[in-house]
């Protein structure tokens, strides 16, 4: 699934934010079971706010690494036929 750019680009903000707010909540109630949850949903929260940042920071460098040329095989490759003469 594609994203469009300025989504793509909010992800780790907006689990930043989700992950900051549940552990926030698990703080007010921390002996209940709904305070480990919420601590479990900002933890898993934060860990994907790191992966799509770190991600983003690689696509990006790659991007500058490389000119953008498809390494694929051409449609034509390997259809030559080999004669002897």
């Amino acid at each position: 699934m594609r994203l469009a750019r300025p989504v793509y680009a909010s992800l780790p903000v907006v689990y930043m934010v989700i992950g900051v707010f549940a552990i926030f909540l698990s703080y007010l109630d921390p002996s209940g079971l709904s305070g480990k949850a919420a601590f479990f949903i900002g933890l898993v929260a934060e860990t994907a706010a790191l992966t799509v940042f770190l991600r983003r920071k690689d696509e990006r460098e790659l991007s500058r690494k490389y000119s953008g040329v498809s390494i694929e095989r051409p449609p034509t490759a390997g259809t030559e036929r080999i004669t002897n003469n």
